[in-house]
């Protein structure tokens, strides 16, 4: 047991974690190391200090709730927001379990932080990287990678999918007439039009400008892939909220199937997007699908 005691002593000193030991009243007995750093306070500037002065203001539920769980015998988790001595701001995954001694009175509070900023900053990253940041969808690079994933899912299953080419009609004119402000909300607006039209398993993307692409999968079928695209153009297309004024909008397109038009993501994308210019040559507000496709286009057992 004493070994247990010293080991266990010896982790918690060297843990990449902040560790707190505070009374019920907040006041801390144990700070280990990795706290003193993650605070930039020395070792003597902890004891009897309560944790929630370096606590951001609202960055956290009421103290008091959050007391009142633990002394019910409940643990709290949750991310917040610490202020050094500095003044530095540190995102903290926190944790607050109770103590129990011998007698199975609650007499302490153990508090675990753990220093997220890393973790945020790569979330930030990766938000910059694959996502657009007009409409929030996934930009080229991140829909190129789901677009390779579709590929070797339909491979493995020998089913196949839809890739939908979708372009704004007559969008110049609207950020000619109305401004490239208004533009840039319509681009918002669809985004969010688009997202809910389509199923949660589809991927929808902004490549830039107007145009939008999508991947149905498990759709390899054409009259499938048209009653989603009627769906889409139903409730997509219409009037939009613009510049305080209602504007009609309306889509063109492009429809290409996964193995049937194409093998490979280049030239299926190439598909969809002449197949969408054929649908505004059509006169617009409408659909192209490519044709033929015959049976030898899908795969083979």
């Amino acid at each position: 047991m004493t070994w247990q005691k010293h080991s266990l002593a010896k982790v918690i000193e060297q843990i990449p974690i902040g560790v707190a030991v505070a009374l019920p009243d907040g006041a801390i007995e144990y700070a280990n190391p990795c706290l003193h750093r993650l605070l930039g306070v020395s070792a003597a500037q902890l004891p009897g200090v309560d944790l929630a002065q370096f606590r951001v203001a609202g960055a956290v539920p009421p103290r008091e709730e959050v007391r009142q769980s633990l002394l019910a015998g409940l643990s709290w988790q949750g991310e917040t927001q610490f202020r050094t001595e500095k003044g530095e701001a540190r995102y903290v995954l926190e944790s607050v379990y109770p103590l129990y001694d011998e007698t199975g009175t609650m007499t302490h509070f153990i508090h675990f932080l753990q220093d997220i900023v890393a973790l945020k900053y790569t979330e930030m990253l990766s938000g910059l990287a694959f996502y657009d940041s007009l409409t929030g969808l996934p930009n080229r690079y991140l829909f190129n990678d789901r677009l390779a994933r579709a590929m070797a899912t339909a491979q493995r299953s020998r089913s196949g999918f839809a890739l939908l080419y979708i372009d704004i009609d007559h969008f110049k004119r609207v950020n000619d007439t109305l401004g490239h402000d208004v533009g840039d909300e319509l681009l918002r607006q669809l985004a969010s039009r688009l997202k809910q039209s389509l199923r949660e398993s589809d991927t929808v993307a902004r490549l830039g400008g107007d145009e939008f692409v999508a991947v149905l999968e498990h759709v390899a079928d054409a009259r499938v892939a048209v009653g989603a695209v009627e769906k889409l153009l139903a409730e997509c297309s219409g009037c939009y909220e613009l510049g305080g004024n209602g504007q009609q909008v309306t889509l063109s397109v492009g429809i290409s199937l996964y193995p049937a038009d194409a093998g490979d993501a280049e030239s299926l994308l190439k598909c969809a997007d002449t197949a969408m210019y054929r649908a505004k040559a059509a006169g617009r507000n409408g659909y192209h699908l490519r044709e033929p496709h015959r049976a030898d286009q899908y795969w083979v057992a």
